[in-house]
């Protein structure tokens, strides 16, 4: 479950974010759009490259920031995620935005409903996975970020294959 290294970032990036208390200035929901790009070649290596078949789609929501469970700043949200091998996942989730100047980093969790396609069965199974995002947007305006991050889809360790999908992110996000 945990033997990639993206994985363990998240892992690590996460502890820290839900230690910090309140810790964003943005008062507002917010929108994005991803293109994002497997990066373990369907578990075959480690090669990174930009084909069709690696291509992912993934749109969230997320609620400004509130108080919950006596933690401050965290975002309720939704993300809808497709790839190219006809893989979808669909949930709920949960994160946390730190302002850092112009920059948002933000690290959001959402345990989903998943449906495993094609080639990505060699890395992930199951019906229910957990993708995670890390991602550094920058303040393009008041309202418009783009950013680079990372995701990572397990299920957690409950079914075999779980070596999980990773994948490095583009976004676009909108504030409103």
């Amino acid at each position: 479950m945990f033997s990639s290294p993206t994985a363990i970032l998240i892992i690590l990036t996460g502890s820290w974010f839900f230690a910090t208390p309140d810790a964003t200035r943005v008062d507002k929901s917010t929108v994005s759009f991803a293109y994002m790009a497997d990066t373990k070649n369907f578990g075959r290596d480690d090669r990174f490259s930009l084909t069709r078949d690696k291509s992912m789609f993934d749109v969230a929501v997320q609620s400004a920031p509130r108080k919950l469970l006596g933690m401050g700043g965290l975002r309720l949200g939704f993300s809808g995620m497709y790839d190219m091998q006809g893989s979808y996942l669909l949930g709920p989730g949960i994160g946390k935005t730190v302002d850092v100047g112009k920059f948002d980093v933000t690290l959001s969790v959402y345990p989903s409903y998943a449906s495993i396609r094609g080639l990505d069965r060699e890395t992930a199974s199951g019906h229910m996975n957990w993708k995670t995002t890390f991602d550094v947007a920058y303040h393009s305006s008041t309202r418009m970020k783009a950013g680079l991050g990372l995701m990572h889809i397990s299920n957690g360790g409950y079914r075999e294959p779980n070596t999980g999908i990773e994948a490095l992110r583009v976004a676009l996000e909108y504030d409103f």
